[in-house]
């Protein structure tokens, strides 16, 4: 499931096959959570931060994240965040997953 207003994220509900999969790989009770908010960061053009980094600190590297963020909501109405490495095994076998739905 996408929502249109959430450019290069991915929302994942209890009706997506891989729901079960996803909260089991975070450590989340699948009774509790109503559905996850992944980070996508694939699509992202990071051009666009080259001129605030080069007035920042003279440095000629792009910015480019280092976590990735996956946002998840529960059932009785509370959200919490999570943070996870770029490039880890977890955020590789979560795109691996992802790439499914």
């Amino acid at each position: 499931m996408e929502f249109p207003d959430r450019l290069n994220h991915k929302v994942v509900s209890k009706d997506d096959p891989i729901f079960e999969e996803l909260c089991e790989l975070l450590e989340l009770d699948t009774d509790l959570v109503d559905y996850l908010v992944y980070e996508d960061f694939d699509e992202v053009d990071y051009s666009m931060y080259d001129e605030y980094d080069e007035m920042d600190s003279g440095n000629s590297e792009s910015w480019e994240p280092e976590h990735r963020i996956i946002e998840i909501y529960y059932l009785d109405g509370t959200k919490d965040e999570m943070e996870i490495e770029l490039d880890s095994e977890l955020d590789e076998t979560i795109k691996r997953l992802l790439g499914d739905i």
